[in-house]
């Protein structure tokens, strides 16, 4: 026997999860499924015998989160993250596993690694709940908030990766204007108020002779109606012809990629709007769209720690926006490189081309 198994056996870990109602397995170090109990079969339709000695991301659970992104192969692996940092982690929002007849369900999930003697991780016990309900209205107001998004088109591409469920981060693509507006805080109330600022731009727009240099200042005095304590920073861009126009009101600069290089941008700046500062017209930067695209982007993914004193920072983007466009590529990527226990923030991109 080896030495993981006399070890379970030893504190009768295995002994005290055959006991609960809650799904239940143990991984060693390498997440090679070593126990799994009957609340687990229950749920997912695998016998112990089914999975035992597999890899728990051999199609077995493969989490996946609303996004379609496989858990298993991220830093949001509970598993692995609870062995990493040789503590309890949970992850912050329900994600999807896969049953034996192929259906996805929502879950719970965390994870609580196990020591040995000597305080060294050998392994891990994850715990799965059933989310359906808690689920179902998560569920329609993503959809409701997806359903907000722009049609992407040739010109332009984007990703949204909320922090958890919903997000407030709005992606503003109507005619020739073309927005990333990041809202101050998180969640349900966040959604909300870019809900309401999507509605407030719409109305804005409807007098097509709104120039760029102009709306930051008209954005902030209707933002004064609806923003209360909050405000938002944005990127607006003005499509003419094959150039782009774009002033930032308090956001990261855009990065700009020739076909060999991608680099980071200066452009027209101003004050973020809400906050009482911004009362006078800025003149926009005009970027050239012939041969190069453009990248917008959150600060979310600019703040993503790469190391424990270090982000990935609009340089870091920089370098992989130049080894690929493809935005969801670039996601992961960065949440390849995340040391973070979780994203903690949303994530939004749009790419802007020819």
């Amino acid at each position: 026997m080896e030495y993981f198994e006399e070890f379970l056996n030893k504190y009768k870990v295995i002994d005290l999860l055959k006991t609960l109602d809650i799904p239940a397995y143990i991984v060693d170090r390498n997440r090679i499924i070593k126990f799994w109990n009957k609340s687990a079969e229950k749920l997912i339709g695998y016998s112990p015998e089914e999975v035992i000695g597999k890899s728990c991301a051999d199609n077995v659970l493969k989490h996946i989160d609303r996004n379609e992104i496989v858990v298993c192969h991220t830093d949001l692996c509970p598993l692995s993250m609870s062995m990493k940092n040789e503590k309890y982690f949970r992850v912050p929002f329900a994600v999807y596993s896969l049953t034996k007849k192929g259906d996805r369900i929502p879950v719970s999930v965390y994870a609580i690694p196990i020591k040995d003697d000597f305080g060294k991780v050998i392994g891990a016990i994850e715990m799965f709940e059933d989310a359906t309900i808690s689920d179902e209205e998560l569920t329609r107001a993503f959809e409701i908030q997806q359903a907000l998004l722009p049609k992407k088109d040739e010109v332009v591409d984007f990703v949204y990766y909320p922090s958890n469920v919903l997000g407030g981060d709005l992606i503003y693509y109507k005619k020739s204007w073309i927005m990333l507006i990041d809202i101050s805080g998180h969640g349900l109330a966040a959604a909300l108020l870019s809900t309401s600022i999507k509605l407030m731009i719409d109305s804005i727009l409807e007098n097509n002779d709104i120039t760029l240099d102009e709306l930051p200042v008209i954005l902030e005095k209707e933002a004064i109606r609806i923003c209360d304590q909050n405000y938002f920073t944005a990127i607006i861009g003005k499509l003419e012809s094959n150039k782009i126009k774009v002033v930032s009101c308090g956001h990261p600069n855009p990065i700009i990629f020739d076909g060999n290089n991608a680099k980071i941008i200066d452009v027209a700046r101003t004050f973020p709007i809400g906050m009482g500062f911004l009362d006078s017209k800025v003149k926009p930067t005009v970027l050239d769209l012939v041969n190069n695209k453009i990248l917008f982007y959150s600060d979310g993914i600019t703040e993503l720690k790469i190391s424990k004193n270090e982000m990935l920072a609009s340089n870091g983007l920089a370098r992989l926006f130049e080894k690929t466009q493809d935005l969801r590529k670039v996601y992961e990527q960065a949440m390849k490189n995340n040391v973070d226990v979780y994203q903690k923030d949303d994530i939004s991109m749009i790419l802007i081309k020819q």
